[in-house]
């Protein structure tokens, strides 16, 4: 006796599979990135250390809580949202690498806003994204 196993629903799946394909070709996950990030990207300015009369220099004016680097990045395949000051940055506002890190002086230890400024907003962001890619879905 032969067994016959029947699926209904699956021309919606299909659908679905290939609207997801067209949105990951797409610049919607770029923007639903960088809409994700902000939580975290706003905190960080906030809670970033000011001076009284902020920084002049060649590549910018003003506090570097102002100007926080906020780049989207492709390698392999993958996609992420970075923001924040690499060790190697030679900018006006390389100082602030020493701020999140510290030295190797005792006299300047870490202060660290980057990180905590992720921590506090993982979830957030997180949500925010999702919640970006499902109304592009239609989900």
């Amino acid at each position: 006796m032969a067994a016959r196993l029947d699926f209904d629903g699956l021309d919606a799946i299909v659908n679905d599979l290939n609207k997801m394909s067209e949105v990951l070709d797409s610049n919607m996950i770029d923007d639903a990135l960088e809409e994700a990030i902000q939580p975290a990207y706003e905190t960080a300015k906030k809670t970033a250390p000011r001076n009284k009369k902020g920084h002049v220099g060649k590549y910018g004016n003003g506090h570097m809580a102002d100007n926080i680097p906020l780049k989207l990045v492709r390698e392999n395949g993958f996609r992420s949202i970075e923001y924040g000051w690499e060790k190697s940055d030679r900018s006006d506002y390389y100082y602030a690498k020493f701020i999140e890190w510290g030295t190797s002086n005792k006299n300047y230890p870490k202060k660290p806003f980057m990180n905590k400024s992720m921590s506090k907003n993982k979830n957030k962001c997180f949500n925010v994204f999702s919640e970006r890619i499902r109304k592009e879905l239609g989900l």
